[in-house]
């Protein structure tokens, strides 16, 4: 699944490029814009669907968890299996004070903000299938803070966990998607 998840990412890139302009003026004006990013997410999944290269999608799937439902993001059918991604917008600068990776990794689990928060939530969704973040980062983090700060969150979370499948070094200057695997506690390291 991780390898299906990899390759559909990098087509989404490919189709974020065209939005060059958008995406340097979220960074020119310090913006997170996480809607703007699930509408293009939703078009290039739609595009995808009716290539035949995704089986199906949905989007704020409701999820009975802890005696109430939650809404997770998005979730891909891609034959048998489901995946399930939380997504996020992160930028560089905000209110000219600067955010690494490592800042947004480690936001307290308290908050609804924090990657740990949404890791336990897909942990703790009883359904099959893998779980994944993906992040939209403005502008490109770098490969050593984009890594810096996988490993910050795997340090301060422990027994929590991410792996990022894809690079920074493999996007233009203006924007990275960084797609995080959340392994299930009991299944080791891939």
């Amino acid at each position: 699944m991780c390898e299906e998840m990899k390759t559909l990412v990098s087509r989404l890139a490919e189709y974020l490029r065209r939005s060059e302009q958008q995406l340097r003026c979220f960074h020119k004006y310090e913006s997170q814009v996480e809607g703007w990013f699930k509408g293009e997410l939703l078009c290039f999944l739609d595009r995808e669907k009716r290539a035949g290269r995704l089986h199906d999608f949905s989007r704020e799937r409701q999820v009975y968890i802890d005696e109430r439902y939650i809404l997770v993001d998005i979730s891909l059918q891609f034959d048998v299996r489901v995946s399930w991604v939380e997504l996020k917008h992160w930028i560089g600068r905000q209110n000219n004070q600067q955010f690494t990776p490592s800042q947004y990794f480690t936001i307290p689990r308290e908050r609804s903000d924090s990657c740990a928060y949404c890791v336990e939530r897909l942990l703790k969704i009883p359904e099959d299938g893998d779980k994944f973040m993906l992040v939209l980062f403005t502008d490109n983090p770098s490969s050593n803070v984009w890594n810096s700060g996988v490993e910050a969150f795997n340090n301060k979370f422990s027994p929590l966990s991410v792996r990022s499948l894809t690079n920074p070094s493999d996007y233009p200057d203006f924007f990275f998607l960084g797609l995080l695997h959340v392994p299930e506690e009991d299944v080791a390291n891939e």
